[in-house]
């Protein structure tokens, strides 16, 4: 993410923030609300936000309600992107999880609450986080899906299946960008003309929409 240079602002961020505990959801809207440029609402109050930020230690039925909510009810805005902070989600919630508007997750015991902002700014800005290994487990677990369905992806240019490729093996905007010889700018105009031409609620879909079509 391109931090502000000298004498400007951050963009404007609105976070609609939930947790496992209280102590947490405090702490988190706590700091958000200190934070240069960023306005916390209410849970629920999705109508007004950029983004959701859903806090736990392990993702639970419960959890994965939040996320469905979410979506449902932000379905006529095009959905709203959900950043998780979380330390365990099984391989069948990452799948019902990226469904209902799931972009990004953080490692909850590894990272504070500078390092949310900053994940949910880029989240926004097209870089949304991805654990490797949960990228090759909701890879995995679309594939197997994959069978099941018989069109191809024409409606994929060339370079989009590039693209859709490497982000499926876990790699970065910026790593994208080098691996293909285009610049970082490029490859996110890519996602963005593709997800958009497609209906697709973000790059995590893409990916799983190009797998379903048997072409990554």
């Amino acid at each position: 993410m391109t931090s502000p240079g000298p004498g400007r602002e951050p963009a404007p961020l609105t976070v609609a923030v939930t947790a496992g505990d209280t102590i947490t959801a405090e702490g988190a809207e706590a700091y958000l609300r200190g934070a240069e440029g960023v306005r916390v609402v209410d849970w629920g109050a999705w109508d007004r936000a950029d983004i959701a930020l859903v806090l736990v230690h392990r993702v639970t039925d419960r959890t994965i309600g939040w996320m469905e909510r979410v979506c449902k009810e932000t379905e006529a805005r095009g959905g709203l992107p959900i950043l998780l902070v979380a330390d365990e989600i099984g391989e069948r919630d990452l799948v019902r999880a990226v469904r209902y508007g799931l972009v990004g997750v953080l490692p909850r015991r590894e990272v504070g609450y500078a390092r949310v902002l900053e994940a949910a700014r880029s989240t926004l800005e097209g870089s949304a986080p991805m654990p490797a290994r949960l990228v090759r487990s909701l890879v995995e677990s679309m594939r197997s899906l994959a069978s099941a369905v018989q069109q191809h992806g024409t409606d994929l240019s060339e370079r989009e299946v590039d693209v859709l490729r490497l982000i499926a093996e876990g790699l970065s905007t910026a790593e994208v960008a080098a691996r293909l010889n285009y610049s970082e700018r490029t490859i996110k105009n890519v996602l963005h003309e593709m997800i958009t031409r497609l209906g697709l609620r973000n790059r995590t879909h893409a990916v799983a929409y190009a797998i379903k079509r048997g072409v990554v």
